[in-house]
Formats: structure tokens, sequence, C-alpha cells
């Protein structure tokens, strides 16, 4: 097994199809594309985006968010970044991405 198969085993929606198998599903739709890109992002050498989105997510306090769900923290990183992008503010966003990653991430 390789790393990109290692990582993929990580994602709960994302199996390394070439095209999204959610399209009538909008949740998981976005979900299995941030998967991907997430994916692709962690088999860069070095990734600054992924390290951007890290420095986001523990700027705002999330580092011990959900440690326990075997969700690696730069794709929580990813997601909290897609899901704050439609909030007032990174730090207003906090609250309602832990209701949205447990019921649309972790639930689902």
């Amino acid at each position: 097994m390789d790393d990109r198969e290692k990582l993929m085993e990580l994602c709960r929606y994302y199996k390394g199809e070439k095209e999204n198998p959610y399209k009538e599903e909008q949740n998981k739709a976005c979900l299995w594309s941030y998967e991907r890109a997430w994916l692709l992002e962690f088999t860069k050498p070095q990734s600054r985006l992924l390290m951007s989105y890290l420095s986001q997510y523990t700027a705002v306090g999330l580092t011990c968010f959900s440690t326990d769900d075997n969700v690696p923290i730069t794709l929580k990183a990813l997601l909290f970044n897609r899901y704050a992008r439609t909030q007032y503010s990174n730090y207003e966003a906090v609250e309602s991405f832990k209701r949205f990653y447990n019921k649309y991430y972790l639930d689902m």
C-alpha cells in the first residue's frame, strides 16, 4: 500500500474516484471535493497552503478539538478554512464549525 492509499483510508468520502459520486447530495459532494483537495495538497512536499490552514485553525483555538476521531488535523484545518470563509470572522466560525463538523462530517 502506497502513501496515497494510506491517506485515502483517512477520508470518509473520497476514495480515489475521478468523478464526484455525490453530485446529488450537496454536503457530501463538497466534503468529497475537500478531502480530494486535502489529499492532493498533502502529497506535495512542504505544502504552504495546508500550513496556512493549520496556522489559521490553531490560532482560533481548535488544536484540541475532536482529537480522537482519526481525522488528520490538516484535513480538519482545511474543512475549517472552507467553512469559515462564509462567516464574518474566523473566531465567530469556531462554535458553528464544531456543530457542522460533528453533524455533517462525523455523523454522515
